[in-house]
This record gives C-alpha cells, structure tokens and sequence, in this order.
C-alpha cells in the first residue's frame, strides 16, 4: 500500500469519475429535444391485445379481433406488460395534423424486444411494412439505430391506424412509442451518445482503477470488484443495445441470451465481492453460507441463460431478476450489521447499496407512472449503478486505508513489544552468562577433580603391570605396545614366574605371560583388569603348578563368582585372555586362550594358534 501516501489520496485518484457523473448529470439540463421535433404516443391512444398462444397471425387478429383490443393499464405512461411470453399487439392510430412538420420515423424506444413487426392497416387489411428484432440479425433494421425506428411515410390527408406487434422472450415487456422528425432525432442521439458515452467511460475508468489496486495489492475482494465492473459494462452494453449494433450484428444468439448471461455473471461477481469485503467469513458465518449457496444458483443461471429456447430464457430472466432485488435488499442490513461491527470500510458499501435501492425504485415508480420525468426513465438506473460504482469504489479505498492504518498500529505494537522483550532477553542473557560462568567453573573444577582422580588410578594401574625391566630380563628381545584409548585402559599384561618339579631331576623355570582385554574402556575397564591382574597373582600362588588351561577354568569361576555377587545383570562382563607357560630349559611352550590366539613368527610366516 505504499503508493497510498496519505489519508485519502487514494480517493482523489476517483475524482474522474466523480466528474464524469456530475457531467452526466448536468447534460440532462442542457440537451432536451425540441418539442416541435418529436411526439410521445401517448397511452390513451393505444390499445392492446395479448396472445399468449404465440398463433395469432395479422390478418386473423384483423379480421376475427380487430375489435377486441382494450386499452392499457392505469398506472404506466407507455405499454408495459412485465415478463411476459406472449404476443402483444398494440394498436395506434397517428393524426399528422397534431404532428409537427416533418415527423414521420416512429420510434420503439426498447432494444431488447425480440420481434418486433409493424403493419399499416388498408382498407383490404394489414400490410407488413417491417419485421425486425434480435431475433433477426442486425442489418434488418430499416434505419441503423440501437432501439427500433421506422420511416412511416405519414398520408398528410388522413389519419393512420398501426398494428404493432412485439415479443421480449421473457425480458420486460416495455414498448414507448414515439414519433419524430430526422433533425430532432439526430439532435436526441447526440444526447443520448453523450450521456452513455460518460456513463461508459465512467465504468471504463473504474475498472481500470480497481484493476490497477488488484495488481499493486493482490487483494482478493478486489480482484472480485474487477470482475463486477467487467460484466457490468457489458451487461449495460447489451442492455442498450449498442453490443448487438456493434459487437455481433449478425448473430441474434448473442443479442438474447447476452443479457441475462452478464447480469447473472455481474450478481456472482458482485455476491462473492460482498463476501470478501464485508469479511462475512468471520463476522456472520451462517449469513456467508448463504451467499455461497446462492452463488451457485447463479452460475447454474448463468449456464441456464446459454440454453437458447423460449422456456430456459424466460426462466433465467425471472431468476435473475428475483436475485438482483433480493440482493439489493438482503445486501443493506448485512452491511448495517458488520459497520456496527466497527467495521469502517462498510459505510461507503451501505452508501452505494442504498443509493442503488434509491434509484431502483425510482424506476420502477417511473415505470408506475408515479414519476413523470422522461430524462429519469431513460437514465435513471444508469444514474444510480454509476453512482454505486463510485461509492464501491471509495469503499475499496477506504478499506485499504483502513488496512494501511491498523498495520501501521500493529507495527507500532510490534516495535514496542520488541523493544520490551529486547530488554527483557539483553537482562536474561546477562543472568544467564553468569550462570554459565559459575557452572563452567564449577565444572571445570569438577572436571579437574575427576581428572586428578582418573591420574591417580592410572599410577595404580601402571604398578600393576610388569616393568620393562622385568620384561627385557626375562625376555632379552621383547617389546611391549601398550596405548589405552583413555587415561586408564580396560587392556592389561601380566608376567608370572613359577617352577615345575622333574619326574627324576631338578625343577624347571616356568615363566607365565597374559595379554588380557576386558569389558570396557576406561575406569570400567581399568577397574576389571585390575580384577584379572588379582586374580591371575591369586590363582598362580594357590595353584603353582597348574597348566595354563587350569588356570584359565579357575580365573573364570573365581570371576563369574565375584560379578554375579549382587546383581546377575553383569554375568556378561569380563575378560577375554590369552595366558602361555615358557619352560626355558626345554622351550617348551603351552597356551591356553578364552576368545584371544596366540602368533608364533617362524623367520618366515606366522603360525596361529587357536
């Protein structure tokens, strides 16, 4: 939202549009046609016959029904007959003494009928002049014009009676009659172009506008209001006709089913636009379920409006027009309640629903004959969607302001809030580095005490192993590897010396040597090779001429005995060793292993033994 720099620039941005409208308005004041140019058909001098069978043919309605057409309702100043089907046969008669000079093109001021057929009744009967409509492709038409003018070719001696008959397929059923002159009808549709041409740029400009917030904010109900203004402005194109004169002359398909088609797609932009604006999805669930459901309904019309026979189209019209009063009435009190919601933004959405209502019934009171304003009647509806526009549009505005201005508190809160937990973290940190401080300490002391004590068991390990002293004495070349992967070692040696009595003779040297690794590394392991030096020391004082095997059965029992003195859960721990007994006068050399063997190098191989 960075381009809206301030307050309310992003409404002077719709300050074209607003003086599009005011223009719109003002030229109703300046261009009136000129009442020597033109005369208004008025309803007393029609008279109406319905076929609602859709059989009756000219010469029938002349000859069996000429005298059974009645005149038209009270209450409407020109034949309007609501949604209707059928047939309806108006019958005028003109006078052109009470004409002004030179009018002669008779005008059928409603784009939208389907058919439309004129006949001048002769003394032998109906003769067709003209069969036009949207039902015919454009170049039909005997004069080139978005509504249905005539060339009558007024007989100045007497007076002429008509048969006009009209159907709108479903549409509304309205036909204003007038008769003009060339120079005065030409000096109407430069009003009327002009008129049309700034309620269309009107709607251009805002679907621009609306465009180009959708593309800088990527706002969803924006995005929705786009569409509205899209179908908007082809719906009000066909609804004037100019969208059959100029976009697709030669295919009446389009003509019909064109208008409930985008007034049915305009409802579902407009539904799902209310939806996103309003936020119904948090402020009234229940009434956005609603809405949603109804969005199908109108896309299920919409479809509905592209199946082009007589039944379907009269169907979609109806339904379209039930939703759209609806909408317009159910629209206000849901925006009532979510601006009471203190929701902001929803006051100029009410604005614009409400001016639209206005003008609704303004139509439909002009339609009644309880207005009488011509300029009204033609314009008026424009009027009012054009105002509506507008007011959506400050509303789309106005809400991203609104957004603008609650993020500029919340980061305003943000900043506070991070300022405070800044603060709190920078004392945190502060105690914290002291504790770490105090507990490195304490554990760098403790660390140095344990260190201290696992150096002091590694002296006592050391002792207990045989001195390289009394390794090179007893074996000249020898040496020992020895390298714990911790301070104190798990793996350990052990020489033991012993004489073994001759059968006949003296006693025999006996030198024991063990290579030992026990379970373990550390002061675990180290503890239990200590264990294994005890017990080889032990064994060999109380067995001194045992063989190296019976040494090695008794070491296991005295082990096993001492682990599985209190808890059965250290039966696996131990030792494995390898013990071997070197008489040196014979060289004789006896081995005995528990999982470890013993390689003799020869001075050319190795020799393993098991």
């Amino acid at each position: 939202m960075n381009f809206i720099r301030r307050s309310g620039s992003g409404i002077i941005f719709l300050l074209p549009a607003v003086m599009l409208l005011v223009a719109f308005i003002l030229c109703s004041n300046v261009f009136k046609p000129s009442p020597n140019g033109y005369r208004p058909i008025i309803k007393e001098s029609i008279q109406f016959l319905e076929d609602a069978d859709l059989t009756k043919q000219a010469s029938e309605i002349f000859a069996t029904h000429f005298q059974e057409f009645k005149p038209l309702p009270n209450g409407s100043n020109d034949p309007n007959f609501g949604f209707s089907r059928s047939n309806i046969w108006l019958k005028f008669t003109i006078d052109p003494i009470q004409l002004p000079v030179g009018c002669d093109i008779l005008q059928v001021n409603n784009p939208l009928l389907n058919e439309v057929e004129l006949y001048e009744i002769m003394k032998g009967g109906p003769a067709l002049m003209t069969l036009t409509g949207d039902a015919h492709p454009f170049h039909t038409r005997p004069i080139d014009s978005r509504v249905f003018r005539f060339p009558i070719g007024l007989n100045h001696s007497r007076p002429t009676t008509y048969l006009l008959r009209i159907n709108s397929g479903g549409e509304q059923m309205l036909a204003p009659l007038s008769i003009w002159n060339q120079e005065t009808l030409a000096e109407k549709d430069y009003q009327d172009n002009l008129l049309r041409g700034c309620y269309f740029g009107l709607i251009i400009f805002v679907l621009l506008f609306t465009l180009f917030l959708y593309l800088r904010l990527r706002e969803q109900s924006s995005l929705f209001y786009v569409h509205y203004n899209f179908n908007l402005l082809l719906l009000q194109f066909s609804l004037s006709g100019y969208a059959f004169q100029f976009l697709w002359p030669s295919i009446p398909y389009l003509a019909n089913v064109a208008t409930p088609f985008f007034a049915s797609l305009s409802i579902l932009a407009l539904l799902k636009f209310s939806q996103h604006f309003l936020e119904l999805k948090d402020f009234y669930p229940r009434v956005n379920s609603v809405f949603t459901r109804l969005g199908y309904v109108v896309i299920a019309n919409a479809i509905l409006a592209l199946i082009w026979t007589e039944k379907t189209f009269y169907i979609s019209v109806l339904v379209i027009n039930i939703i759209a009063l609806l909408l317009n009435f159910a629209i206000i009190p849901v925006a009532i309640a979510v601006l009471r919601k203190d929701f902001k933004p929803a006051k100029f959405f009410l604005i614009g629903f409400i001016t639209l209502v206005i003008t609704v019934f303004g139509f439909i009171a002009t339609n009644l004959g309880l207005i009488k304003n011509e300029f009204y009647a033609d314009y008026g509806l424009l009027i009012g969607s054009a105002a509506e526009v507008i007011l959506l549009s400050f509303a789309v505005v106005d809400r991203f302001r609104s957004f603008k201005e609650q993020a500029i508190e919340s980061l305003q809160e943000l900043n506070k809030m991070e300022r405070e937990q800044n603060e709190v973290l920078e004392r945190t940190v502060i105690e914290r580095t002291k504790e770490i401080v105090f507990q490195k300490t304490k554990l760098e002391a403790q660390q140095e005490e344990i260190l201290s004590s696992i150096r002091y068991a590694e002296r006592i390990q050391k002792n207990l192993l045989p001195t390289s002293q009394e390794m090179e004495r007893l074996f000249p070349q020898s040496f020992v590897f020895y390298q714990p992967k911790d301070i104190v070692s798990g793996d350990f040696y052990w020489i033991g010396q012993t004489k073994l009595n001759g059968v006949s003779g003296p006693a025999h040297d006996v030198t024991l040597l063990a290579a030992g690794d026990c379970t373990g590394h550390g002061v675990p392991g180290a503890m239990v090779s200590v264990m294994g030096c005890n017990l080889l020391r032990e064994t060999l004082q109380q067995h001194p001429e045992a063989t190296p095997d019976v040494m090695l059965q008794e070491i296991d029992k005295q082990l096993k005995k001492t682990m599985m003195g209190h808890d059965s859960i250290y039966t696996s721990d131990g030792m494995d060793m390898v013990l071997c007994a070197f008489q040196h006068d014979t060289m004789e050399l006896r081995v005995a292993g528990a999982n470890n063997d013993v390689l003799i190098w020869n001075g050319a191989d190795f020799i393993t033994l098991k």
